[in-house]
């Protein structure tokens, strides 16, 4: 192998090198970020699920009082 192949391949080599490098520092950056996204729409899942949790809880217990009203209506006519 003459001289000028052997240096266009070390050039070659250290830029190929510099693409490694580079490119690891942008796909780490990049998980960074998905990471940091993926856990504020975790988050706001959350926020919303509890605010259907109350709701719910709210409409089970507007069911409940029914139900207790209409039992005791009941009990009282059936005396």
């Amino acid at each position: 192998m003459d001289v000028e192949t052997s240096a266009a391949i070390e050039r070659l080599s250290a830029r190929i090198d510099e693409l490694d490098v580079s490119m690891r520092g942008e796909m780490a950056k990049l998980g960074t970020e998905l990471r940091a996204e993926f856990r504020e729409g975790l988050a706001e899942n959350r926020r919303h699920t509890q605010v259907l949790f109350e709701s719910l809880r709210d409409d089970i217990h507007i069911l409940a009082d029914g139900f207790a009203h209409l039992s005791a209506k009941i009990d009282s006519q059936e005396r």
